[in-house]
């Protein structure tokens, strides 16, 4: 066996720290698959979800193990849709071999050199593709290729980047990375203004961008002394634009997203109002910026003044993220290198620990134009009882994105608003096609919102919701040990797994709320969930004979295949299920 140098001994020990922290129950090279994708994309703010959203390893993944399709530097879920109203400049797609070898192999990019083309084909026979393609992968590749074409028109620039992870001490063989360089040839072929950039993070990379971590304590250099008020802790200060720049963004000149996590607005795009700060920005340099626009509010959880900087404690900018958008626009034209001597204004804040006035700053300062729906449902009191109740059962409800995540909590204890909304419209409300279906946006639309999150619901449901999805994970990730499944992928099995187990849990046709409360987790056995399986495969199956070219992710998004595993489910007699 080959010796292990430093770095390589310090990561291995460091992956087993995080892997025993926040995710004991995942084999070492699953967890290495999640390692590398967050290390490796943490400029990119993904949240959980959106992590293992792109994360596709598992049988016939063609060599990748992780895809990320990106829109101005924001991730694409399953709605296109909102990504292709405005104009586009960039459109990213992230690539992800991960493998736990001490070195890297030729075999790997040979792999993705034959494959990713074929995949990355708007000719592409899906038909054809599927038979040796893994459905979550399908769907992720097939992603990239909408919106291509969708934003066509937008002639926005693209950009793909392979990422080779492994625990390697060394560098890459020159022919590995001969090798490299012809997958990057190839896939800058894909589009017209195509960029295509392979990056190597072996032992010592790792290392170092795992040790980066995320920013928590932020600096901005101000004008003049700031103005401090009386009550309560507050400052108002000007700061030089490029200054500002500097502020939101990385060391790499990424816009730094988790500044914006706690703003209920996501960027406009091409609005009546970002086109005038757009054109202030490059016309008035006779006349200060802060003149002719609001400026931004940020609260902190610990504010202090060193020398001419305003050094914060997890800033969060509350108001001003189209404004902060359009100045981070404005300096990836011009270049930082250009001083700009213009002001902008900014407000600090640093409301009592409650959350209480933090909610009351977010409401008040976004509430002067109309808010997309979903955007305030953080601080509705549902929402903070719903945290509370699943707090008193071992999981931690992210209302705020990354809030758990980044105190350190393990993965499956953490529980997203999309992800609640998902699994609760799969086994609650009797809709799988749905919590596939539908993008996060949709499922926070008051039409759905409200059929999940209600003051007239027990809160006792959400934990049961929660419980019958983490037991039908736990029963995937056994079963698939031993039996493929069709598809390669649970993505298209878990949200129909427990529709059904509405049904053979509660022996009822048409269970109700209080019935569902009356299920005890423990009769979701190993034999009952095997039976159920069984059967969704052969449902499967049947879908697809005679038209398998519609593949199992057209089928499993069904309200026909809904319908049809209900019928069959109530139908089989060992369930025993009163008709």
């Amino acid at each position: 066996m080959a010796t292990k140098n430093n770095d390589q001994r310090l990561l291995d020990r460091i992956l087993e720290d995080q892997r025993t922290k926040i995710a004991p129950n995942q084999r070492v090279d699953e967890f290495f698959n999640y390692f590398a994708a967050n290390t490796a994309l943490q400029d990119l703010d993904l949240d959980i979800d959106e992590l293992r959203d792109g994360i596709v390893d598992g049988a016939h993944d063609c060599g990748v193990d992780g895809i990320w399709v990106l829109v101005d530097d924001r991730y694409v879920s399953a709605d296109i849709g909102r990504h292709t109203t405005v104009r586009a400049g960039k459109i990213e797609l992230v690539v992800l071999q991960a493998k736990t070898s001490p070195g890297y192999q030729e075999t790997a990019f040979e792999k993705l050199h034959y494959n990713l083309p074929l995949l990355l084909s708007m000719d592409r026979d899906e038909g054809e593709l599927a038979a040796s393609t893994n459905a979550k992968l399908l769907d992720r590749t097939g992603r990239f290729l909408n919106v291509l074409e969708a934003l066509a028109s937008s002639f926005p620039k693209v950009f793909i980047r392979v990422i080779y992870a492994t625990r390697a001490a060394e560098p890459p063989h020159p022919n590995v990375r001969a090798k490299g360089n012809r997958l990057s040839r190839e896939l800058a072929k894909i589009a017209s203004q195509t960029d295509c950039d392979v990056q190597y993070l072996g032992a010592a990379e790792l290392r170092e961008l795992s040790g980066r971590g995320a920013v928590v304590v932020s600096e901005l250099v101000f004008m003049e002394t700031p103005i401090s008020t009386s009550l309560g802790e507050g400052y108002v200060c000007l700061a030089r634009l490029d200054e500002y720049y500097k502020f939101i963004t990385s060391p790499n000149d990424a816009l730094r997203l988790e500044l914006f996590e706690s703003n209920v607005r996501d960027h406009a795009g091409r609005t009546a109002v970002n086109a005038a700060i757009e054109d202030t920005l490059r016309s008035s340099y006779k006349e200060d910026f802060w003149w002719f626009n609001n400026g931004v509010t940020i609260v902190a959880e610990e504010v202090r003044i060193a020398g001419k900087k305003i050094v914060m404690r997890d800033p969060q900018i509350v108001n001003g993220l189209q404004t902060s958008h359009e100045i981070y626009n404005y300096f990836q034209n011009v270049g930082i290198h250009q001083q700009d001597h213009r002001s902008i204004l900014v407000r600090i804040m640093v409301p009592p620990q409650t959350g209480r006035s933090r909610d009351g700053v977010i409401r008040a300062t976004n509430s002067q134009t109309e808010l997309p729906p979903g955007a305030l449902r953080a601080t509705e009191k549902i929402q903070k009882d719903v945290e509370e109740a699943l707090k008193r059962d071992g999981y931690c409800y992210e209302r705020r994105a990354n809030y758990y995540r980044n105190l350190g909590y393990t993965l499956d204890q953490v529980v997203s608003v999309s992800r609640l909304a998902r699994e609760f419209t799969a086994f609650v409300t009797g809709e799988p096609h749905t919590a596939l279906r539908f993008s996060d946006s949709q499922l926070l639309e008051d039409d759905h919102y409200y059929k999940i999150f209600s003051t007239d619901y027990d809160l006792d449901l959400y934990s049961l919701v929660v419980d019958v999805h983490v037991r039908i994970g736990e029963f995937l990730a056994s079963y698939t040990e031993v039996q493929e499944l069709l598809g390669d992928t649970t993505e298209n099995w878990r949200y129909h797994l427990a529709y059904m187990a509405s049904f053979t849990l509660t022996r009822l046709r048409r269970p109700s709320h209080r019935d569902l409360l009356n299920i005890k987790i423990g009769h979701l056995s190993d034999g009952l969930l095997e039976d159920m399986a069984r059967l969704l495969d052969r449902e499967y199956r049947g879908s697809l004979r005679g038209n398998s070219s519609q593949g199992i992710d057209r089928v499993a998004r069904s309200a026909d295949f809904t319908k049809r595993i209900r019928q069959s489910t109530i139908a089989m007699k060992r369930f025993s299920i009163d008709r």
